[in-house]
């Protein structure tokens, strides 16, 4: 029997939306593609009430458990400030402990789960140099690997308490990249063995407690050296290294495909093809709905043309089944009362985290 025909290969992509309130339009798009995932954006947080009934109408419509999810960090990345108080940045956050870090994990996860979210596209565990100075700034715990490891493990383990799954990247590190001579693409040289002592130290700390991990579009020459790629689209990175060398056996996710780092590699549905090949379970297409079409297309075009096994979607529809079991799908009901109690915790934790006169220089 087909894999089209025992799931839909829309389970291998996490889409955008295009809209900003549930239309008919958008139930036939997502019924179109029956993705695994849906990435909300700041412009669909509009108002609670109507990115509850968003979230609610996408999880009724489409035929199997879905990840509900948006990219929420504290700081530079905080679309939740659309309705809550503004968190501090993560660097700000950690400068205060592990426990602070937790606290933070946790306000993240409640504000998530009470609007229907199930996922959280974070922990960012990119270490502190230089060029990530200039490139995440605040979003960055610091750069000792085993101080950004407790960080990442605390916000995890605090967005799991509020039932959030957590999606850490990006893999294998990007502290390190330096623009290079195409369009936007990160290029890392650091060797293996720098990697592996660095870099890699909090993905390798946080292994078993990751259902997602997102591999970035860095290339890394200790990897891809002849023909630098992305790192989403190198087997080398995903399989030899993340698989193999690390061990990590649950759904790697690979980020926005559609990005000019990407499409100077590949065509869309090529670079979905290439991504499952090498490894990935999970692809973010971006709020386009034509690349989300392109990318099914090429996911359909590689199973008929035997470009891609059989074997390697169900291995991939297997892991998406795994880390989905037990999430529920939200009632789009959000209680005034809950809502107001959460926002004045929001205030009060950034204003004990930013208070000058316990500023950290």
């Amino acid at each position: 029997m087909s894999v089209s025909r025992t799931e839909p290969l829309g389970q291998l992509l996490m889409v955008g939306l295009s809209e900003e309130r549930w239309t008919s339009t958008l139930e036939r798009h997502l019924l179109s593609i029956k993705p695994g995932g849906i990435l909300l954006s700041p412009r669909q947080l509009r108002k609670p009430d109507s990115a509850a009934d968003l979230l609610k109408n996408a999880a009724r419509t489409l035929p199997a458990a879905c990840f509900l999810a948006l990219e929420e960090e504290g700081g530079p990345v905080n679309p939740l400030k659309a309705f809550f108080p503004p968190l501090p940045s993560p660097r700000a956050v950690a400068q205060r402990g592990v426990s602070a870090t937790q606290r933070l994990g946790e306000l993240i996860g409640a504000g998530l789960a009470l609007l229907g979210f199930n996922t959280d596209l974070a922990p960012l565990l990119d270490l502190e140099t230089p060029p990530s100075e200039k490139r995440l700034g605040g979003r960055l715990f610091g750069s000792d690997p085993h101080q950004v490891a407790q960080c990442g493990k605390a916000i995890v383990k605090g967005l799991e308490r509020r039932g959030i799954l957590p999606c850490a990247k990006y893999f294998p590190g990007l502290g390190a990249a330096e623009t290079g001579s195409g369009p936007g693409l990160p290029l890392v040289g650091r060797s293996m063995t720098e990697l592996w002592r660095e870099d890699l130290v909090p993905y390798r700390e946080l292994l078993h407690q990751l259902p997602l991990m997102i591999v970035g579009h860095g290339a890394y020459k200790a990897y891809d050296f002849d023909v630098p790629q992305p790192a989403a689209l190198s087997e080398n990175v995903v399989e030899g290294l993340l698989r193999i060398k690390v061990c990590f056996s649950e759904v790697a996710v690979a980020d926005d495909l559609d990005t000019p780092e990407i499409r100077q590699s590949a065509e869309l549905g090529e670079a979905a093809v290439r991504s499952v090949n090498a490894g990935c379970d999970l692809l973010l297409t971006g709020s386009r709905e034509e690349s989300a079409e392109e990318c099914l297309a090429g996911l359909k075009k590689g199973i008929e043309s035997g470009k891609i096994s059989s074997h390697r979607v169900e291995q991939a529809l297997a892991r998406l089944r795994r880390a989905k079991n037990g999430l529920s799908s939200p009632d789009g009901k959000i209680s005034a009362a809950a809502f107001s109690k959460l926002a004045r915790k929001f205030e009060e934790f950034s204003k004990e985290i930013l208070a000058p006169e316990r500023q950290i220089a």
